[in-house]
């Protein structure tokens, strides 16, 4: 029995020796981590919101009269021109009020024209003094009071015509027409029922709202000139669509503490589309040669944010200052330059010189890299500058 025991204190020994034989080997072994270099390249400063695409003009088509419809030409949906016909209605009423009006100012134009050769005949007379001044007065009087009445039945045949062209109803404007809210045969009411509606969709207007506490910072910049502002539907983020800051409203809404804003965006392709919500991105100035790095790669700790750089297969730690948000990217102002390999992932097992085993990370062309789309084109998504 007591050699059991001691055998057995043997065994326990020699475990506890390989044990900790095994840990001092993995505290040797480099710790894997996921890396990134720092790349320089221009980088927009943007502010984001979000904002709501509105056509530049809106026109909603009605009936100038309560009739029928007659026929709908349009098919809807449709981009429709200046003067083209949408709607025929068939108010009678008109035609026939044409009609009278016409005859009314053809029999007024007649008497006064019979009127105005007989003043003329009294006229010659009374130089002659064939006839009495008094008898030249009252022709003179009576072609003046019949020229008088054609000027007026002139006016209600102009206004007959224009109440007839009515039954045909043109767009005023070139746009994208809607549904017909009106089917044929249907009855309308005077000036109530909606047609259709005809909004512009090239350009567009984007209606958004920015806090309060960018105010100084926008106004600066508004001062240098013309503000780019960008808008960007879902799947558009990477390419939005560019335009120019038009208006800044002249208060501040107490009730949100935000500044309400418009631009106009010439929207060549179309992409936009009136009614859209879209991620908006004021642009106030592109920082040259900046230094990016993803964000994953900056850690806070008590001092502030650092970065882990891989140097000679060890992480060293670096303190460094960020400026703004840029895609899933940080714009550092200073601790670190151009080329330089930080620490994705992996921060956990890392101490200021421990050993790491790399793995690139796989990285997808960062804003304003060649292979983008033009830099102007490259704001962030959800690029705020940080608290």
């Amino acid at each position: 029995m007591r050699r059991l025991l001691i055998v057995l204190c043997v065994c326990t020994l020699c475990a506890n020796v390989f044990s900790a034989c095994g840990r001092s080997k993995s505290k040797e072994r480099p710790a894997p981590v996921v890396t990134a270099q720092a790349e320089m390249q221009d980088a927009p400063y943007v502010l984001n919101t979000v904002g709501t695409i509105k056509a530049s003009v809106s026109v909603n088509i009605k009936s100038k009269y309560a009739a029928h419809i007659k026929k709908v030409h349009f098919v809807e949906g449709s981009l429709v021109k200046a003067g083209q016909l949408l709607f025929t209605i068939d108010p009678r009423i008109n035609v026939f009020a044409d009609q009278q009006a016409g005859a009314t100012h053809q029999r007024d134009k007649v008497d006064f024209e019979q009127l105005e050769r007989d003043r003329q005949r009294y006229k010659v007379l009374a130089e002659q003094d064939v006839i009495s001044r008094e008898s030249y007065e009252e022709k003179n009087t009576a072609a003046l009071r019949a020229r008088n009445a054609m000027r007026a039945s002139g006016a209600g045949a102009s206004l007959a015509r224009q109440n007839l062209s009515y039954n045909t109803i043109t767009s005023p404007i070139d746009g994208r027409i809607g549904a017909a809210l009106i089917d044929e045969g249907t009855f309308v009411k005077d000036k109530d029922d909606i047609l259709a509606v005809v909004n512009t969709t090239t350009p567009l207007e984007v209606s958004f709202a920015l806090p309060e506490r960018y105010l100084h910072e926008i106004r600066k910049h508004m001062a240098l000139g013309p503000l780019t502002v960008q808008a960007a539907a879902p799947g558009m983020e990477s390419h939005p669509e560019v335009g120019v800051l038009t208006f800044m409203d002249n208060q501040v809404e107490s009730g949100t503490g935000t500044v309400r804003m418009k631009a106009r965006f010439e929207n060549p392709e179309g992409r936009l589309w009136p009614g859209q919500f879209v991620t908006v991105g004021l642009v106030l100035k592109t920082v040259k040669n900046a230094i990016i790095v993803p964000d994953r790669a900056v850690q806070n700790g008590p001092q502030g944010t650092y970065v882990f750089v891989v140097k000679d297969g060890k992480a060293d730690m670096r303190p460094v200052t960020v400026g703004f948000r840029l895609y899933g990217a940080l714009v550092l102002e200073q601790g670190l330059a151009a080329g330089e390999t930080v620490v994705v992932e992996g921060h956990l097992r890392l101490v200021p010189g421990a050993k790491v085993e790399a793995t690139p990370m796989q990285q997808a062309p960062a804003p304003g890299a060649p292979a983008a789309p033009p830099a102007e084109h490259q704001a962030a998504a959800n690029a705020t500058k940080p608290e």
